[in-house]
């Protein structure tokens, strides 16, 4: 079956709409994710690459010496309609109903024709949201220029299932006593997807304006995106085959993100970062009639960050979408956040985020950070937003 452009924008809205949970940053940065995603002014110096480089030259980052953060690793995702195990079942009772159609046997036929229209029916408007990063840095903060290198990937793709009524009525009223070969089914799953790899080089600088602090930052990078377009009967779908070279288009291009921070006063940071200045698109390769166009925008977030007594409070606000896919309504998430430093080895943190343009969902989130002897960090957070919607990041890091 075919479906055209506009309708496969209708069933991604769907997914949008159904009130998935979604990162909306475009990294995982265990910290950042346990206290909302915030880091533009509240980042750490293993998170401050990603977040906003200007970070790397700030007073409080200087003497902290080298930091290698390897690996960082995240992980979310929604199936509020099970979907997957859906699709699974389908694919049984399809393959169920081949033997007793190879095998005449009426009561087997009735069995499982009717159980196919069933799992049709159950799969109608089903759709699933899953995203995933890796990353590493190397932080080296001076007194003068500070320095850091970064690789991030971060992937973010929708399932959907396009169920036709042509299905349903042709096994409603098939002949259990003598039925046709049945071929694949005009209904469908399919994946949506697209990802951002970045390697790039943080430069940060300090200046001084009134004997106020303040540094700029900038990060030239190499970044590839790759899209993907996974469409097939749904008798024959697997989810694991969305990233084969037949449905995957890539390309390979140049960007900058840039950073401003300012500590007005002790303890208080403001910062703005402005990630992926140059936009870029990429069309998926057109599977089953239907193609769609990745795109990479500028980002623009401003942050507060305020520290005293061991306790960091933070909130960030996106000034622009974050548009994923050209003819999508995009998200514009606030951010707000907190962590304790309940002793020297432990912190605790706790946030929360919010589409600005409620199209996805509140997400909260919860972590601590653990140091281990002189120069090991571990740090884990967990998030979770409405329809069964689930995160989880993990990060290790080295202090020299």
């Amino acid at each position: 079956m075919m479906m055209n452009k506009t309708a496969l924008f209708t069933a991604i809205s769907a997914v949008f709409l159904s009130q998935f949970a979604f990162a909306g940053q475009d990294y995982f940065e265990a910290r950042s994710d346990a206290m909302g995603g915030t880091g533009v002014a509240a980042s750490n110096i293993e998170g401050a690459a990603f977040a906003n480089p200007a970070l790397l030259s700030l007073p409080s980052m200087r003497d902290q010496g080298v930091t290698l953060l390897l690996p960082t690793l995240g992980l979310d995702a929604a199936d509020k309609d099970d979907m997957i195990d859906k699709i699974d079942l389908l694919q049984d009772d399809y393959d169920a109903l081949q033997t007793a159609i190879d095998n005449a046997n009426p009561t087997a036929v009735d069995t499982y024709r009717n159980a196919l229209v069933s799992d049709l029916v159950s799969l109608q408007d089903n759709n699933a949201y899953l995203s995933g990063g890796i990353g590493l840095s190397v932080s080296m903060p001076s007194k003068g220029m500070s320095w850091g290198l970064l690789y991030k990937t971060y992937i973010d793709g929708f399932g959907i299932a396009d169920i036709s009524d042509e299905d349903i009525v042709l096994l409603s009223t098939l002949d259990p006593v003598n039925p046709p070969e049945i071929g694949d089914l005009t209904s469908q799953g399919r994946v949506i997807a697209g990802a951002i790899s970045d390697i790039g080089v943080a430069v940060s600088m300090p200046l001084s304006i009134v004997n106020m602090p303040v540094t700029v930052g900038v990060t030239p990078k190499i970044q590839r995106l790759d899209s993907f377009n996974y469409g097939v009967s749904a008798n024959n779908f697997d989810e694991g085959d969305f990233d084969g070279s037949d449905y995957s288009n890539d390309e390979t291009g140049f960007n900058l993100d840039v950073g401003i921070a300012i500590e007005p006063m002790h303890g208080m940071v403001i910062g703005l970062a402005g990630r992926n200045l140059i936009k870029r698109e990429l069309d998926t390769v057109e599977s089953e009639g239907i193609q769609a166009t990745y795109r990479v925008g500028p980002t623009v977030t401003v942050g507060v960050a305020y520290q005293w007594d061991g306790f960091t409070v933070t909130t960030d606000l996106d000034l622009l979408e974050n548009e994923k896919f050209v003819g999508l309504e995009g998200t514009q998430y606030w951010r707000v956040g907190g962590e304790y430093q309940a002793m020297d080895w432990l912190a605790l943190r706790l946030g929360y985020r919010h589409d600005l343009n409620d199209v996805t969902a509140n997400l909260y989130s919860l972590g601590t950070g653990f140091v281990i002897g002189k120069s090991f960090k571990l740090d884990l957070s967990g998030m979770f937003g409405n329809d069964n919607a689930y995160g989880a990041a993990l990060q290790t890091s080295y202090h020299f």
